[in-house]
């Protein structure tokens, strides 16, 4: 059980764990409208050669600017950037000897963001990213004896067919997924107002493109992926994401619906991904707990060839926690 508690103790530093005082404690929160959440759960649905554990996502975001809140609380129609770096690793726990954490992802992004406040003081936000995808491995994806892009590596993708079932053959001990990639996300939220001035319904809708490419930040010549996996994993991706936020006897609560759609992978694969869940804020905070469905394609590295479903729960952290906003002036007015 200790490896449990160092594992909880890691992850709830990542979420910050809520302040007594959310005023005072969001001082000192840089605000990112399109982000990916932190979180940590366990469940239960499996693919049929492994059995996990625990799913974790210790997201962390470091601004080199960032005036944001700033911006949104002014009463003019005022635009917010957020200049900044994101490392995005996800770890999995497996049920096996020893507890093996295989095959952890590693995603290092640069990103900006503008957001603007309509005169309707809605938000709308758009988000540039780029960097690095991969899981630090070293093996062929689909041979533990041989070195990723070896002459015999090679002559394994040789052999793979339209038909061949990759989940089968998938090395998940040391197989290498590596590429560099390039998002661009557009996002818009209506907001309804408490009479303080505080969003308390909002919905939130995301459409996001992705593209796996060779060259970090599309210039410089490292980190990109190996010729034969390309032709497997496919270059684009679509997403679409919608929100709901209100208040329930004063605690927050979320509930949302994701629906990725993966094009030019392998037909053995699933091409999409749909993920549905709800978040419940207790006090109010950025800290909440998630209970999440999901089915299709996997969303781990190289286990993209894995489709099943599963439920998880766990705990979450929000980036874009609701805050008073000034409303705009109308135009004509002093």
């Amino acid at each position: 059980m200790r490896i449990y508690f160092i594992v909880f103790l890691l992850f709830s530093g990542s979420f910050y764990i809520r302040a007594q005082d959310y005023t005072r404690a969001s001082d000192f929160k840089e605000y990112y409208p399109i982000a990916e959440r932190p979180y940590i759960m366990g469940g239960v649905g499996n693919n049929p050669y492994e059995t996990m554990l625990f799913d974790a996502k210790p997201v962390v975001y470091y601004s080199f600017y960032n005036d944001i809140r700033k911006a949104l609380s002014s009463d003019t129609i005022t635009p917010g950037y957020a200049v900044y770096a994101s490392f995005q690793p996800q770890l999995r726990m497996y049920n096996e000897t020893s507890k093996p954490i295989k095959t952890p992802s590693y995603k290092i992004l640069f990103g900006w963001q503008p957001i603007i406040k309509t005169q309707e003081n809605n938000f709308l936000t758009l988000a540039i990213e780029s960097g690095h995808y991969s899981n630090g491995q070293s093996k062929s994806a689909f041979s533990e004896a041989y070195d990723d892009e070896s002459e015999e590596s090679k002559e394994i993708y040789k052999t793979i067919t339209d038909n061949t079932d990759l989940s089968e053959m998938l090395n998940r001990q040391s197989g290498n997924f590596s590429t560099n990639l390039t998002r661009l996300s557009i996002n818009y939220r209506i907001n309804h107002f408490d009479k303080n001035n505080r969003p308390n319904r909002i919905h939130s809708f995301t459409l996001a493109y992705q593209l796996y490419h060779d060259r970090f930040l599309g210039i410089f010549n490292f980190g990109g992926y190996n010729p034969e996996d390309i032709d497997i994993y496919g270059r684009h991706q679509l997403e679409f994401k919608y929100e709901y936020s209100a208040y329930w006897n004063k605690m927050r609560y979320v509930v949302g619906q994701d629906v990725f759609v993966h094009f030019g992978a392998h037909p053995s694969t699933e091409p999409y991904r749909v993920q549905s869940r709800a978040i419940l804020f207790p006090w109010d905070t950025d800290l909440g707990f998630i209970a999440q469905f999901s089915a299709g394609f996997d969303d781990y590295n190289y286990r993209f060839v894995d489709s099943y479903a599963r439920f998880s729960v766990g705990i979450t952290w929000d980036w874009f926690t609701p805050f008073i906003i000034k409303p705009s002036k109308p135009k004509g007015s002093k």
